[in-house]
């Protein structure tokens, strides 16, 4: 009777019960050595904001901590209090709020998908965040993904698929002052801004959307480089173009106006340069390791450049092919791809696309062989590095080759799901076809 007791809270109140489950992970296991002897549970990182803030009070620069390189904002609003779990408080509402809203997104499309939606599937959409342990896990060691990017990203993604009132020139707009925010806080939701112009546009509609594209001689390729700069000017892609590049800009000036260029270069530019071969999992790692050592020549970094040739490729693809009829998961795939391939990943880089999974999961078809299949070995993948990494840096064995290995294995792996993803996939119906009919 207890156990049915708890699963009927989990199930009814899993927003409040995901709080809690935080807040009380927070409060107990702040100075904990739980992970390993003499490693405290808090991430370093919650230390350097800590520091940073403190440097705030003392009418400093954020920036005279060494390593910190976020915006200048969330130093001060860590400023606000000094007391020591206040940042991992705020995180662990800002992961929450995150669980809340992949929650309403995931009902709002059973009832579009006329699956009801109602509380016998709420405990699964719960899971999916509110109960997952990874996020919670890293909100309460005081990582500021939730805060900083998640909640924002989250948050356009509500607004762009809200069905309230509203013309799609107002929603635009609102969606871009979110992503600008996003994009100053952690510069990667960059890589959305297509996607976004792209669906609303076609959530504008007109005449532009109902010409055909399916030709290919040069001609019509002509034609449809054309039909996409037309598209992409219609005044809600536009409203949605200006006002997030205006927050952007607007934040930028006010941190550099306040902290001077020291705000640019390490809250900013730094992340076009960021090189770190420790707790990566990227297979970029090695060749960053040994060319701090100068024993990999040019080459090496010009074929690493050329594998970013097909991630802008598919980023492309995806954001005028994919957005315009599923926003949520054009953004997931982009997200995905962006990781896998990006030089520098920690375990926080993972919620980057792990928020946005919920959003698309019900099209996806999870029980497949293939899938089934892919994630075995995406989770053999991490599991291997994760035990090898645990060798090299907390045992000081000499197993840096082999760490490169489990890296490459990390990277086939995630190749390998994202290509059986889009085997799985059953795109929606389109709205405008429906129309026709």
């Amino acid at each position: 009777e207890m156990m049915s007791f708890v699963g009927r809270i989990a199930r009814e109140h899993p927003v409040w019960v995901g709080l809690t489950i935080r807040l009380l992970i927070t409060l107990t296991l702040d100075e904990a050595e739980v992970l390993l002897p003499g490693v405290s549970y808090t991430d370093v990182d919650y230390d350097v904001f800590r520091d940073a803030a403190q440097y705030v009070n003392d009418g400093k620069s954020p920036y005279e901590r060494h390593t910190y390189r976020y915006t200048p904002f969330l130093a001060a609003i860590l400023a606000m209090s000094e007391r020591k779990l206040w940042g991992k408080a705020l995180f662990s509402f800002a992961d929450t709020l995150c669980g809340y809203l992949i929650l309403r997104l995931r009902q709002q499309q059973s009832k579009n998908d006329g699956s009801g939606g109602g509380g016998s599937s709420s405990l699964v959409d719960a899971v999916w965040w509110l109960y997952n342990p990874l996020p919670i896990n890293i909100c309460t060691r005081g990582s500021a993904e939730s805060f900083v990017v998640l909640l924002p990203v989250l948050s356009v993604v509500a607004i762009a698929s809200s069905s309230g009132s509203g013309n799609a020139v107002r929603r635009a707009a609102l969606s871009g002052v979110v992503l600008g925010v996003a994009i100053h806080a952690k510069l990667y939701p960059i890589i959305y801004t297509l996607s976004f112009m792209a669906y609303f546009s076609k959530l504008q509609g007109g005449t532009c959307w109902t010409t055909a594209t399916n030709n290919s001689s040069s001609t019509s390729m002509l034609r449809f480089m054309t039909l996409w700069v037309r598209r992409l000017l219609r005044p809600a892609s536009m409203a949605f173009l200006i006002c997030s590049i205006m927050t952007f800009a607007s934040l930028t000036y006010l941190a550099m106006h306040q902290y001077g260029p020291k705000a640019l270069e390490e809250g900013l530019l730094y992340h076009f340069s960021r090189v770190d071969h420790r707790h990566n999992y990227s297979m970029y790692w090695y060749w960053i390791y040994l060319a701090r050592a100068r024993l990999v020549d040019e080459g090496m970094g010009i074929l690493g450049r050329m594998l970013f040739l097909p991630q802008a490729l598919l980023l492309l693809v995806s954001s005028l092919g994919v957005a315009p009829n599923d926003l949520s998961f054009a953004l997931f795939l982009q997200t995905l791809l962006f990781v896998t391939h990006n030089k520098v990943i920690t375990a926080q880089y993972f919620t980057w696309y792990l928020c946005l999974l919920p959003l698309c999961a019900n099209r996806i078809k999870w029980n497949r062989r293939p899938m089934l299949a892919s994630l075995v070995v995406l989770l053999v993948s991490v599991v291997t590095w994760l035990l090898t990494a645990y060798s090299l840096e907390m045992r000081g064995y000499a197993v840096h080759f082999w760490l490169w290995v489990a890296s490459v294995f990390y990277f086939v792996a995630n190749t390998l799901f994202f290509v059986i993803i889009l085997q799985s996939y059953t795109p929606p119906p389109d709205p405008m076809k429906m129309k026709k009919r």
